[in-house]
């Protein structure tokens, strides 16, 4: 969380410097097996864990986890470098300086905290940042994260970018993996339990099926308002996760933040701007991230396929095939219909939807009727839907409405729009499927 309104406040800290004797005087402990860590007590109970590129002070007793963070921004700052595309001497001598929150009115009254405004859960300043003690391991992992990415994004970059971007980088670096001491940042969850008190996907669903999903225009306009928190950080990290991730869209707004960015609205006025044209492209192509996004979403092959054609409308009376892989998510037809017009739909071939030694332990070959007492959102797993979006219509942020086809189904579309196509299967279950299938699409003639 970073609050310009409070910058002014905040400038007051840097008069206070921790484990230097001007405030408190700590005593030195042996940390096992850890000789590059001094960790320190002072007499008033804090606690103070200094390596060369992180201090962290708190009022909560250091356990392993806490001791392992020196060790996470050392493996953080090697992927940003990599991310980021800079030289590590770029990075050298950085030092950052964190405090863990556990009573905030002790650590007030001690003076830890003065000049720092009133935040919910982190805030950053400078090279000094300060979080709340969470209710899970996780979360507080996740927020330590967060709020280190918020300072290398102000170092390299000058500041945070609007408050979407400068939220949602946060919060898809912080979103991590960490098994057996190895920690990968910006990760797609697989499962809830592997995220705990994350909660993102959870307000995704709740405000898609309560109507309340913001549009991407009222997410790039997003201020520094601190209510609906919780909401404003989930589509935040949705948004960031969407375009950063977009072969089209990702390099755009790289190009545009690493030329350097503040913490106004100018980074999305100036990416708005130079998605000019395709900007109907980019709904199209966030309504289908948005209706395929859960759990384990495969960022490849669950990217909308757009036709690279120019869109063709179905004549009456003729047959226009299409081959649909069954290894990816929503895919373009290439063909447009019109409202009130049955089109029919015919799909042949036998495909993969399971690897042997898979999640059901089975090879599944199946016909696009799909399996018949297994289902997905509905729909028989593995059977070919079909959608109809019209561009147009995509400023609101809502799922697209899915019809069963089958080996063979009539559909008669309710609006204009391009027909897209996909086999009826969760994002990560796409991996392990193999073959297409044919399709034969017509219009009756009147």
């Amino acid at each position: 969380m970073f609050d310009l309104l409070k910058i002014s406040s905040a400038i007051l800290f840097l008069a206070v410097t921790f484990g230097s004797g001007k405030l408190f005087s700590f005593q030195q402990s042996q940390t096992p097996n850890a000789p590059a860590q001094r960790v320190e007590r002072s007499a008033q109970g804090l606690y103070q864990l200094e390596t060369p590129r992180l201090t962290l002070i708190s009022d909560i007793p250091f356990d392993d986890e806490l001791k392992s963070w020196p060790g996470l921004i050392e493996q953080s700052i090697d992927q940003w470098q990599v991310y980021h595309g800079v030289e590590p001497s770029r990075m050298d001598g950085w030092h950052i300086q964190a405090v863990l929150i556990g009573d905030r009115a002790r650590l007030t009254q001690l003076g830890v905290l003065d000049g720092v405004p009133d935040f919910d859960e982190g805030y950053q300043y400078g090279d000094r940042i300060y979080l709340r003690e969470q209710p899970t391991v996780y979360y507080r992992r996740h927020l330590f994260l967060h709020e280190a990415t918020h300072w290398v994004m102000w170092k390299l970059y000058g500041g945070g970018g609007s408050p979407w971007f400068m939220e949602g980088m946060a919060d898809m670096q912080g979103t991590h993996s960490l098994q057996k001491g190895v920690l990968k940042l910006g990760v797609i969850p697989q499962s809830s339990v592997q995220v705990a008190r994350w909660g993102r996907l959870r307000m995704i669903n709740e405000t898609l099926s309560r109507g309340l999903a913001p549009s991407m225009t009222e997410i790039l306009a997003y201020g520094n308002a601190r209510e609906d928190h919780e909401i404003r950080y989930s589509w935040s990290w949705a948004a960031a996760v969407f375009f950063t991730n977009h072969p089209r869209y990702g390099p755009i707004l790289k190009e545009l933040y690493g030329k350097g960015i503040d913490y106004s609205d100018s980074l999305s006025r100036r990416f708005r701007e130079r998605l000019g044209e395709d900007w109907d492209k980019v709904l199209v192509d966030w309504n289908g991230f948005v209706s395929d996004l859960e759990f384990g979403y495969d960022l490849e092959r669950s990217r909308v396929v757009q036709s690279n054609r120019r869109l063709k409308p179905l004549t009456p009376g003729g047959t226009e095939r299409f081959l649909l892989a069954t290894d990816h998510g929503w895919q373009s037809t290439g063909f447009v219909v019109e409202p009130d017009r049955p089109i029919h739909i015919s799909c042949s071939g036998d495909f993969q939807i399971r690897q042997p030694g898979g999640p059901e332990g089975a090879d599944w070959q199946i016909g696009p009727n799909g399996i018949t007492y297994q289902f997905y959102r509905g729909n028989p797993l593995g059977c070919v839907i079909a959608t109809v979006v019209s561009p147009g219509e995509q400023e609101e942020t809502k799922r697209w409405t899915t019809l069963r086809i089958g080996s063979d189904g009539t559909i008669v579309p309710k609006k204009s729009g391009q027909l897209f196509l996909k086999v009826n299967e969760g994002s990560n279950g796409l991996w392990d499927n193999s073959g297409n299938v044919s399709t034969e699409i017509s219009v009756t003639k009147e």
